[in-house]
């Protein structure tokens, strides 16, 4: 019987070493499994662990309400969730009775509480999301597995506490206004999402802790009241991660993009501390998911351009010397053809561009693997908790042999190299994968890491790093961050189905943007002036959002650019955020919707 390409690598190099490298992941560059998420479902997790300190596990939700088939309980459906709150008096749930009440219960929980599985409408499918309308919302175990967030919500939570030393949080009050492990109080996000709420006894072991007072809950919307009766019918909340490969701990890392991790912190403490009780819940949720987006996709862009420079240097970038990717916005978000067509050429070619992103973290994992088990080298290898940059910089010098053990490495995946390339000629199979491990003119390291990715196959490599894209970009999404249409296109006579996608910004996402640059991050700062061209140049500087401007290296018509601006001054006056009494540039001023509240932030 053939064997598969993993088992000859697993023959090869061990099967402890083969496992450590047949992935995808390398947490200490960056923090997120390259897999799909879904950045609306991320709220709830991130409540959860700021809440009880630990990683959410195993709750009540499906056991509540699912219904058992041959033997086993299924995920319930919302008619499940509505029959089964009705049943229990725990619930308080009155005048839904009868096949019309359950169908406006039913569609009340669809519209303000619950998402059916592939955003799909419907009583009959499965349920597979909770707004974070409360903090009570935290209290449902949706999506069933965490992991299924790929490490979105702690990192997030992460990057909120802003913990400077150890490998895992620490619970407790810390510098910043989001500890975990915390009560109400103590903590921005949960002193935002957690009204009317009080803690009853030891809040930390107890999960039944947590009560909703009723009696002082007269101004509760029926978003928040339906998500308060769901977690109410689960009893407690859910347990923390255990089992297998699972850890309760949530891990204290600081992504090595640090200009684009601070802007992210800062971003998302702002906004939730000044703007979270003066916008409308449903808005503010809209809004605060659209930069979260915008977050992750500069953090995940960044770090591949830190990446590409580190190969290139072998040293990560100071912080200060750290650029966001360049992306070209379409401002018509789709109106303008030629707006949108140049949109999507310029991000077809940064796509061509991502490919690299898995070889240089499968380089990454090669290096870290010999040398955490050099003998005289691992006893003096630099953290990876929580800042991971000296340790990279580390594997940068023995990959551009500045290092004094990097010979002896370096040799090592060299053999490996010829092995791994001998066992492929037996099985008379990837002849090019073969030559390049035996012949190549690059250093071993990157051979073997080139080779593993080929060997993996696209899907498990390229095609997930273009899924974890996806899910930060959020396309055609409300407030997501591009728009993809699928087009056919000819090659060499091949008719081709292609997804093109180009950069825009949603109305939610400009409203999060706005807002969030009106104020500074002081405690009692007012509104503080921002002109058009100073929004502009912000969009450029931070985040890598060109509209007026030529990317470096693609130089674009000026009647472009000017079109593009005029299309987001004038969204910009549809959504009444951008006041000017005459044409002068330097009199166009953006200003609020909504008026927020001056507190502390760190």
């Amino acid at each position: 019987m053939p064997r598969t390409v993993k088992t000859i690598v697993e023959e090869v190099l061990g099967i402890p070493r083969a496992r450590a490298l047949w992935t995808a992941n390398y947490h200490p560059a960056f923090p997120l499994t390259p897999q799909d998420f879904d950045i609306a479902a991320l709220l709830p997790a991130m409540l959860y662990m700021a809440r009880r300190g630990e990683r959410r596990g195993k709750g009540n939700f499906v056991s509540t309400f699912g219904q058992i088939h041959n033997g086993k309980t299924q995920p319930p459906s919302i008619a499940n969730v509505v029959s089964g709150m009705l049943v229990r008096p725990e619930s308080a749930l009155e005048g839904f009775d009868g096949e019309v009440g359950q169908a406006i219960l039913g569609d009340l929980l669809l519209a303000w509480c619950l998402e059916n599985k592939k955003h799909a409408e419907g009583h009959r499918e499965q349920v597979q999301r909770i707004f974070p309308t409360h903090y009570l919302a935290s209290w449902i175990d949706l999506p069933t597995a965490l992991a299924n967030l790929r490490g979105a919500p702690e990192l997030l939570t992460s990057l909120l506490a802003n913990q400077d030393k150890g490998e895992w949080l620490v619970a407790g009050p810390c510098r910043t206004r989001f500890p975990v492990g915390v009560t109400y109080a103590e903590n921005d996000l949960l002193s935002l999402f957690g009204r009317h709420m009080s803690v009853r006894g030891p809040y930390v072991s107890d999960l039944a802790s947590d009560i909703f007072c009723e009696e002082n809950a007269t101004d509760i919307g029926v978003d928040e009241l339906l998500a308060v009766r769901l977690a109410q019918a689960c009893v407690s909340a859910p347990l923390k991660a255990r089992g297998q490969n699972e850890s309760e701990r949530i891990p204290n890392r600081h992504p090595i993009a640090k200009q684009a991790a601070k802007s992210f912190r800062d971003d998302l403490a702002i906004f939730i501390e000044v703007y979270g009780e003066s916008i409308p819940r449903q808005a503010f949720l809209q809004m605060l998911e659209a930069g979260i987006g915008l977050g992750l996709t500069n953090l995940t862009l960044s770090t591949l351009n830190l990446l590409v420079e580190w190969e290139h240097s072998g040293q990560v970038p100071e912080a200060t010397m750290q650029q966001p990717w360049p992306l070209f916005v379409d401002a018509s978000q789709g109106q303008d053809k030629s707006l949108r067509e140049l949109s999507e050429s310029i991000m077809t070619e940064a796509l061509r561009r991502y490919e690299r992103f898995p070889v240089l973290m499968t380089l990454l994992r090669v290096l870290d693997d010999r040398a955490r088990f050099d003998r005289k080298l691992r006893e003096e290898l630099p953290p990876t908790f929580p800042d991971s940059t000296n340790f990279i910089n580390l594997l940068g010098n023995i990959y551009h042999e500045r290092h004094k053990r990097a010979d002896s490495i370096l040799n090592s995946l060299d053999e490996d190299c010829q092995r791994l390339s001998k066992e492929l000629e037996a099985e008379k199979e990837f002849p090019e994968i073969m030559e390049n491990l035996r012949n190549g003119s690059g250093s071993p390291a990157l051979r073997l890491a080139e080779s593993l990715c080929e060997l993996m196959g696209d899907r498990n490599q390229r095609g997930n790093y273009l899924i974890v894209l996806e899910s930060t970009l959020m396309p055609n999404r409300p407030n997501g961050l591009a728009i993809k249409r699928k087009v056919r296109r000819s090659q060499n006579g091949i008719q081709r189905s292609l997804d093109l996608r180009a950069i825009v910004l949603t109305p939610p996402l400009i409203d999060f943007l706005v807002h969030r640059h009106l104020r500074k991050s002081a405690k009692g700062k007012p509104f503080q002036p921002l002109s058009f061209q100073e929004f502009l140049r912000t969009l450029r500087d931070r985040y890598g959002l060109y509209v007026d401007r030529d990317l470096p290296g693609h130089p674009i018509p000026q009647e472009l650019l000017l079109r593009n601006k005029a299309w987001l001054e004038r969204r910009l006056r549809d959504l009444g955020l951008l006041i000017g009494v005459n044409d002068a540039e330097s009199m166009k001023q953006l200003k609020p919707r909504y008026q927020g509240e001056a507190k502390h932030v760190a």
